[in-house]
């Protein structure tokens, strides 16, 4: 009859693994695992995390088998300390990409990294304020309150002391041209 694991110690779980009995290792596993996940998900607040770092745990303690006196160290603080020290690692890691990544910011946002778009963008709009200001001075006039200063064909209307039929034109024809003009751009 095969012996029942779950009904032995620790101690006579590890003496097992001394002799390299896989089903005392599945044991320990079994009897640890949930416990670990538990206690590294306590300290991470990262269920995907935490199963890992258990995981990782009992890769190191399959590892040790054979190297490891079990009868020196005791199963429970080897493994709780496998996993303290692994949220310890990780935790400084993270702690280094947070620097990192603030550190990025910080120099992005002081306007020494220009990126590919943002030179692109630079261009076009440069090259889009060259063709509204080759308009005709009164149709100019028009677009840019019209789409500058946002206002609407009413309010433009009344300004220019123009009619709201003659401004919808000049608008239509300021797009119409500055769309065959910026055609390279957008396509």
């Amino acid at each position: 009859m095969k012996e029942d694991y779950k009904l032995l110690t620790d101690a006579q779980l590890t003496d097992k693994l001394d002799q390299r009995d896989h089903d005392a290792f599945e044991e320990i596993y079994r009897r640890y695992w949930p416990v670990l996940y538990n206690f590294a998900r306590k300290m991470l607040q990262d269920n995907e995390q935490a199963k890992d770092i258990v995981q990782d745990a009992f890769t190191k303690l399959y590892a040790q088998i054979g190297i490891l006196n079990f009868q020196e160290v005791k199963i429970a603080p080897y493994l709780y300390t496998l996993i303290r020290n692994a949220v310890i690692t990780l935790a400084n890691r993270n702690k280094l990409k947070i620097n990192y990544i603030a550190s990025f910011r910080k120099y992005l946002n002081a306007g020494e990294f220009v990126t590919d778009n943002q030179v692109l963008e630079n261009d076009m709009q440069r090259q889009i304020d060259r063709e509204i200001a080759s308009l005709p001075p009164k149709m100019r006039e028009i677009f840019e309150l019209s789409r500058k200063a946002n206002l609407s064909r009413k309010e433009i209307a009344e300004s220019t002391q123009l009619s709201e039929e003659t401004v919808k034109k000049q608008i239509y024809n300021a797009l119409k041209i500055l769309r065959s003009k910026l055609k390279a751009y957008f396509f």
